[in-house]
Order: C-alpha cells, then structure tokens, then sequence
C-alpha cells in the first residue's frame, strides 16, 4: 500500500491548518513548535485575522470544479501556497519541488490550484473542532513547470532514506546523504552508451527446458531429487507465482522469479541439492570478474530507487549493503541496468517525481547514473 504523506501544519486565525496533495514529494507531518509567551501567540493572531478578512478561504466543490491542466513544482527550494492570489496573502505550507498540482485558473502572475485543506478552531470553551475540505489556492506561475523539467541534480543521487550494513538497519525518514560505501555520479548517455557495450550476463536462458506443468514448476537435481514450486492462484496474501529464468553455470545454480500478492524476488538455487543460495529483490546483475553481485529496484510503493549489494566467492553469495535513493528510481528495463567492464554500476534512471509519465504510464524518458564501489 502507497505510504500517506502530509504537509507541515501551520498557525492561522488562533488555529492550524493542514493540506493534502495529490501530488508526490516529501509531506512529512510535522506539528509546530507553540509560542511559550501567550502575548505573543495573541499579537500573532490578531494580526493574522486581519489578513484573513482581506483573503478568507476559498472553499470549492470538488465534483463542480474542472481541472483545467497539471503542472509541477519545478523551483528546487519549492513553492509557498497562499490563500490570496497575493504574496501577502496568508501562507498555508510548502510544495516541494516535483509536486504534480491540479490547476483550475490562471490569474496573472498567479496560479490557482485545488487542494484539501484542514483546518482546526478553537471554541470558546477551548475545544477543538476540525474540518477538511477542498479549497482553491495560490501558487506563484514562475516556479512551475511542465514534468519534462523535473531532473535529477547531482545533490540528489547520494541521498538515502535507509541502509543495511552488514546487518544493522538505519533509517532516515527525511533523508541522509550517504558519504561512504559507494560513489554515485551523472554521465551523459554516450558514456552509458559505450560502457553498455561492455556489459556481460552470465544468466544462460534456457527458459524451454524447464517448463510448468499447469501450476507446477520442476526443476531437476543432480543428487536425483527435485526442486518444486507450486503457484497458488489465489486473491490474498497467499498469491504466488512462479517462473524459471534460467541457470549460471559458474554459480551451478537455478534462477526463480517469484511475484507474490505486494512483491516479487528472484532466488537463485543450488542445482545439485537445492538449497537457497540468495534472495534477490530484482533481476540479479553480477559483476565483470563474478566477484560481485547487485540488484537495482524501483519501488513503485515507497517510490525509491532500491540497491542490493553482495559478495560472491566460492559459491556463496553474502550481503554487503543495501540502500534505499530517496529521489531517485531506476529504469524498469533490463536493458538499462547493468555492471559495466570497469567495474561501475551503470543505469538509466529518474527523478521519484518524473517517474510516472503523464497519463500515468512509466516515462520513456531518462537520465544516466554511474556507480562506483568504494572500498570500506
């Protein structure tokens, strides 16, 4: 299930307000910080009304109102929403760059856009009361843009939302630039290009030897036993199907992929006895030199760009590191994922908010990203 962001909450007419888009980007809720001194608080509300009287909310029906176009945030340090088609007018949050917005007029300098907001009063006995409703706001025309214009810029290839190494998990919900480990860099397409035709893949698909018989997948093993799997072609939890790829002689192993109910791997399997060698996230790419083995995962549900990392030597495989790129996501062609000769990790990839293309369909267009392993 997708994960539900939200906006900052913001002080306005002795209350808070709160928005919720439709769009994509970091809404982390945040709650703001009270004013210890109440005379403060009262100054700051007073004026605040007087605002609010020259640019009162603007509520709208959501069934009536005709969305006209979409546009996006295209300004890196985002866009202020207001109440008023005026840059005096009260502030109601941040949306941050590669916000996909729902436009409804064009005023001048001023776009207007519909949104959810909610907005919490304190009564008269101090209880509070909320209500949320679509509301027509204000967005400056210049920080916005077409989807063509959200790139990724080198400041967003490094940072991570979560990593494991060697075991230990870490989480950063607001992101955190990842100085160690790896290297990672744009090139031009030329360079992704030449380095592509470098490239190996050592999967031997020979996908017709083994085939289902109905729901049942048989691959043989060479101590006579058999590895079994049997897809459950059910509408829950229970789903799973699977399909055989192929096999890697150098590893003497099975390649399965499993798509589950939420998810899907890839397992690669001893030919002789069986036993699960590795789970892989995605399709398994491994390096030049066969020490080395990665998956690269765009996460449609947690929109982040997943990298798997292991180290393979003697027919084991062992987990080195696993990342999680926050504005990132790498191409969903196998094509366009692969371990160049030099030892880099080379894809096409982009921006978590140019992803999706317009009608909703996965962009065709992308930049180029490079990879490179650093020693630790």
């Amino acid at each position: 299930m997708k994960r539900l962001l939200f906006l900052p909450l913001f002080m306005l007419v002795g209350g808070t307000i709160s928005i919720g888009m439709s769009g994509c980007g970091d809404r982390s809720k945040k709650t703001g910080t009270p004013k210890a001194d109440s005379t403060q608080m009262d100054s700051f509300a007073v004026k605040d009304t007087a605002v609010t009287d020259k640019f009162p909310p603007l509520p709208i029906n959501y069934d009536q109102t005709k969305v006209l176009k979409n546009l996006y945030v295209i300004d890196r340090a985002g866009v202020v929403l207001r109440q008023g088609a005026d840059e005096s007018a009260p502030t109601l949050g941040k949306y941050p760059y590669g916000t996909k917005l729902d436009v409804i007029a064009e005023e001048g300098e001023w776009i207007a856009v519909m949104d959810r907001i909610q907005r919490d009063y304190k009564g008269p006995n101090g209880e509070t009361n909320d209500v949320t409703q679509w509301e027509k706001v204000y967005v400056a025309k210049a920080k916005l843009g077409n989807q063509d214009k959200i790139t990724i810029s080198p400041k967003d290839l490094n940072i991570i939302v979560s990593q494991t190494v060697n075991g230990k998990e870490s989480y950063y919900e607001k992101g955190h630039p990842l100085d160690k480990y790896l290297f990672v860099e744009l090139i031009d397409e030329q360079t992704f290009l030449t380095a592509r035709n470098t490239a190996r893949n050592y999967l031997i698909k020979d996908t017709l030897s083994y085939t289902k018989n109905g729901n049942v997948l048989e691959l043989p093993l060479t101590n006579g036993k058999t590895l079994t799997f049997t897809d459950k072609e059910i509408d829950n939890e229970s789903e799973a199907r699977y399909s055989y790829m192929g096999h890697y002689d150098f590893l003497n192993a099975y390649a399965v992929a499993g798509n589950y109910w939420e998810s899907a791997d890839v397992r690669l399997f001893d030919r002789k006895d069986g036993h699960l060698i590795v789970e892989c996230g995605d399709y398994p790419f491994f390096s030049a030199d066969k020490k080395y083995l990665m998956t690269l995962h765009a996460d449609p549900y947690e929109s982040t760009g997943d990298l798997q990392l292991f180290h393979v030597k003697q027919g084991k495989v062992t987990p080195m590191i696993s990342v999680s790129f926050k504005q990132w996501m790498p191409s969903w062609k196998e094509e366009l994922l692969f371990w160049g000769k030099d030892g880099h990790i080379y894809a096409a990839a982009n921006h978590v908010n140019g992803y999706w293309g317009e009608d909703g369909s996965l962009s065709e267009r992308s930049q180029f990203i490079r990879i490179k392993l650093l020693k630790y």
